[in-house]
């Protein structure tokens, strides 16, 4: 079966691809060739995706289509192919639908000091990067709604969403493996996991009951907070586990920073 990872920016998702590379899978990276387009043209990537952008609102959509093209033949003729992609999930609709979610500041952290990325992306400062990051998600989001009436954040496009901020790229390819059984087996058909530091105690004054639910959290721009289920939040973290099954008790936006659509998972 053919795996798809996308993610927010920063979140990982070409390291996660090259180890399922080493577990025998072929890599598509459309992020890859997009950087090559724009290196190609001396541009930025986020000069380049408005040069896209600006493209497609005149009917131009020739780079779009070259790269979807290319992943729906790929979907149906290949298998063992893990998508490096923005939009495979879409054109591969018969993949195991992955989404990689981490924290805008670490996601900044990894961009700015990414060496690979250097020459088609270039910032002063971890905060310039932030704000380049958060602008050309903000860009990616027009487009794609504008050319195929889809919401690229809304989570509940996907089987597994998983977060990357506090785990290393192996822990989150064998954690994805092993997700994909299950999901072959029938186990589950949509699934949230995150790393259960990222998960806050409610403030003073606010209690946290034990759930028979498992872990239920309040999320809002990208920031978790326990719902109910202290008792399993804590025996995680005890464990030392990296992830943890989540459910979603509550989804709010309150700035155009809060990057993903949660919502629709409750």
């Amino acid at each position: 079966m053919n795996i798809t990872i996308t993610g927010n920016l920063g979140s990982g998702k070409s390291s996660i691809a090259k180890i399922l590379k080493e577990r025998g899978y072929e890599i598509f990276s459309t992020g890859r060739i997009f950087r090559q387009l724009a290196m190609d043209k001396g541009l930025s990537v986020e000069e380049f995706n408005k040069q896209v952008n600006e493209a497609a609102s005149r009917g131009d959509r020739s780079v779009d289509k070259m790269i979807d093209d290319t992943t729906a033949k790929m979907g149906e003729e290949k298998d063992r192919i893990v998508f490096d992609s923005r939009l495979a999930w879409h054109f591969a609709p018969k993949s195991f639908k992955v989404f990689v979610i981490t924290d805008i500041d670490e996601a900044s952290r990894r961009v700015y000091n990414d060496s690979v990325r250097a020459n088609s992306e270039s910032y002063n400062s971890q905060e310039e990067c932030r704000k380049a990051l958060i602008n050309r998600q903000r860009l990616e989001t027009v487009r794609y709604k504008e050319i195929y009436g889809i919401d690229y954040y809304d989570m509940s496009n996907y089987n597994l969403v998983i977060e990357s901020t506090a785990a290393a790229p192996l822990e989150l390819a064998d954690e994805i493996l092993s997700r994909l059984g299950e999901y072959q087996d029938g186990a589950f058909e949509r699934l949230m996991e995150l790393n259960p530091s990222s998960i806050k105690m409610p403030a003073a004054g606010e209690t946290a009951e034990s759930s028979a639910d498992g872990i239920l959290v309040d999320e809002q721009n990208g920031a978790w907070t326990l719902h109910s289920g202290r008792q399993a939040l804590e025996n995680a973290i005890k464990d030392n586990k990296k992830f943890v099954p989540v459910s979603l008790a509550s989804s709010k936006q309150s700035s155009d920073e809060g990057f993903m659509n949660f919502s629709k998972l409750k």
